[in-house]
């Protein structure tokens, strides 16, 4: 018993030693800034498959120790069930007891609540949470977002993590229009040496304005060019241009 506590206190004085519990592995430099960070705001922009909803989760659980309430929107209710799914899978690893359980919430005996909704229509308000968090941030409109920002309580922290979508809407003014008080973190597939093979199959499968976006994490676009960035590239050819004398 007080093995389990002394791991117990370690993993709350560095979430770090939690997450790699539950994903049985080491984490990346990344999560750990994520993890070990007390800004009130992160602004995550990370690639795809790089362990994003692992480290939400353990984010999720973190707060739920303390007995917090957990808001986690989704574009879709689909990924809302699958932030759902991935908490419930570690909380068995926890000391936390599960009193009641839903495919979209959770909670617990110490009043800590989990809660998954799509980002559209009426069941995102009338929340009070301590945490939030916007899973593919860019893909939720602003209108969403603007309805459920004041749900968190004063001291409370909200995290948007999301592949980039263009240059416009509120996740993108986050690293385009800086603002003090919010951390910024941008994650590349290209800086993650255990995806370097899936990387390389991407390099070859997608066309380069989709590799720079799901895998380098360039914001695009934006409005400005009349022609879309990805039609400008299929009209152009690599082969030199022929000059009749």
């Amino acid at each position: 018993m007080l093995n389990d506590w002394l791991l117990s206190l370690e993993e709350r004085l560095d979430p770090t030693l939690l997450f790699e519990r539950f994903v049985q592995g080491e984490a990346d430099p990344w999560q750990r800034q994520v993890l070990r960070s007390t800004c009130s705001t992160i602004a995550l922009r990370v690639c795809r498959q790089a362990g994003k909803s692992c480290c939400l989760a353990t984010l999720s659980i973190i707060e739920m120790r303390r007995g917090g309430t957990v808001l986690v929107i989704c574009p879709a209710e689909r990924q809302a069930k699958e932030l759902a799914r991935k908490v419930r899978e570690y909380l068995p690893k926890t000391d936390l007891h599960v009193e009641r359980s839903t495919q979209t919430e959770i909670e617990c005996s110490n009043g800590a609540r989990l809660i998954c909704v799509p980002s559209t229509g009426a069941t995102i308000r009338g929340y009070t949470v301590s945490l939030l968090l916007v899973d593919e941030a860019a893909f939720c409109d602003d209108e969403s977002l603007i309805a459920v920002l004041p749900m968190v309580m004063d001291g409370g922290r909200t995290i948007f993590a999301s592949t980039p979508a263009g240059r416009q809407g509120m996740f993108a003014s986050l690293f385009l229009d800086p603002k003090p008080g919010v951390e910024r973190i941008i994650v590349r597939g290209t800086d993650i040496p255990r995806l370097a093979d899936r990387v390389e199959r991407l390099r070859i499968a997608l066309p380069p304005t989709k590799f720079r976006q799901e895998v380098e994490v360039e914001m695009l676009g934006g409005g400005e060019n009349y022609f879309d960035i990805a039609a400008i590239e299929k009209a152009v050819s690599p082969m030199e241009a022929l000059c009749l004398s």
